[in-house]
């Protein structure tokens, strides 16, 4: 008897532990890291997704006015001032919001054009025979397709910008996020998550509705989430980044606050867009503002460099 209660304490901590690992809360910290990224290229604009595949030490850029810059050998941001960094830019039929490098050597990419936001599958970004998993009539004004997260197991979550077609309503507190077990399948099964988004009352006009700007995956049950508002009236960027955690049996998604632009970093935040891990042990992560064809205060080709803590 005495055997059992001793194994069943045993399991019971066991199990807790393990609970209390993966569910320990995910933070990031600023440690100064930070930098206007000069154009080295002319066409250096309109960031609006960043992957990195530290497999081969490749840095993709891509551009919402389809340009897509490959940068390697970079040991620290700095070294995007240097073009001798840059290997490849190239002109696409695509305007960009977010780029994925997928396990099967090849890429996901979404893409917003005039009234049409698309999801492809191509073994190059430039792929002229890539593959169409989704297209849709853009579901608000200047929201398509915004965020893209693969898992290590080959897991690809979809994120809308402000919400899918009869989500974008301001009384709307609660959008789907879509997850694919297996994108590449004949015939991919698609799965809804609500996520709870934070619109912005204090903004103006398409802007209200609020923004996710990118998503990227932590593991098979977690992603981060970036989110962001404009206020034109005070001429600034507010920005969150969360980290989401799934529920299989209700399909939600939770979130936690993880970083506070505008209370942890020390600087002006600007119109942030793209993020991606700089490394495989996913401590160091690395963002990007877009531009949008403009340098204001908060309108740069900003760098940012955050730590997990």
């Amino acid at each position: 008897m005495r055997l059992l209660l001793v194994l069943a304490c045993w399991l019971t901590i066991g199990i807790a532990s393990g609970d209390a690992a993966f569910g320990q809360s995910l933070q990031f910290t600023f440690e100064g890291d930070s930098l206007t990224l000069p154009l080295v290229r002319d066409s250096l604009r309109g960031i609006s997704g960043l992957e990195i595949v530290p497999s081969t030490g490749e840095w993709h850029f891509v551009s919402d006015r389809g340009w897509h810059f490959v940068f390697n050998g970079i040991k620290n941001i700095r070294d995007l001032r240097d073009s001798s960094h840059l290997k490849l830019a190239q002109k696409n039929p695509f305007w960009f919001e977010s780029v994925r490098y997928d396990r099967n050597g090849g890429y996901f990419w979404t893409d917003e054009h005039e009234f049409v936001t698309s999801l492809l599958y191509g073994k190059t970004v430039r792929d002229s025979a890539s593959q169409i998993l989704m297209k849709i009539p853009l579901p608000g004004s200047n929201k398509g397709l915004e965020g893209l997260a693969i898992t290590s197991t080959g897991t690809l979550w979809v994120a809308p910008e402000a919400g899918w077609e009869g989500e974008t309503r301001m009384s709307q507190d609660t959008i789907s996020f879509f997850r694919y077990p297996n994108p590449l399948s004949a015939d991919p099964v698609v799965e809804r998550f609500a996520y709870p988004i934070n619109r912005c009352p204090f903004a103006q006009g398409e802007e209200r509705v609020g923004g996710i700007s990118e998503i990227l995956a932590v593991d098979d049950q977690r992603v981060l989430v970036l989110e962001r508002c404009y206020d034109a009236s005070q001429k600034r960027v507010t920005a969150n980044l969360y980290v989401a955690t799934s529920n299989e049996q209700t399909h939600t998604l939770t979130k936690e606050l993880a970083f506070d632009f505008n209370r942890q970093f020390p600087g002006t935040v600007c119109n942030l867009e793209a993020m991606a891990w700089a490394d495989e042990q996913h401590q160091t992560l690395v963002l990007i503002a877009d531009d949008n064809f403009r340098v204001n205060k908060t309108l740069r080709n900003q760098v940012i460099v955050l730590r997990k803590r």
